[in-house]
């Protein structure tokens, strides 16, 4: 998972095939491809092909959240989470959660209680 530390934001890429980049969807995906798990990347496929990010609104994702996953307050690996205070996503993974931090590039941070509360989370179908 170290490789995905560090990644510069941009919409749209997948750090798997741009190498250095991603956005916090394809950040989701490539956590839980790396844990083999389901990554949900051709079921959200049609944003990038409909949107842009200026016109992107984080409405179609927590539409998205709420068909294709569960409400969780337990967390485990490949749980996703919505912040509450900013439109990001973060994904849990062996004990840390990977998200695109607001600078602008991904981070990796210990699940603690005060980071886990600052999230709603989700549990994937």
């Amino acid at each position: 998972m170290n490789d995905l530390i560090g990644l510069e934001y941009q919409w749209g890429a997948n750090p798997d095939e741009k190498p250095g980049y991603c956005d916090c969807f394809q950040l989701f995906c490539a956590v839980r491809r790396r844990l083999e798990m389901k990554d949900h990347a051709q079921q959200f496929a049609w944003v990038y092909e409909q949107y842009e990010e200026a016109s992107f609104s984080w409405r179609i994702m927590k539409t998205w959240l709420k068909e294709n996953c569960s409400s969780t307050i337990e967390t485990s690996n490949g749980d996703v989470g919505m912040f509450i205070k900013r439109p990001a996503l973060a994904t849990v993974a062996n004990g840390r959660i990977y998200c695109i931090a607001p600078r602008g590039r991904s981070v990796s941070m210990i699940s603690s209680k005060d980071t886990l509360s600052s999230i709603n989370w989700f549990r994937p179908r």
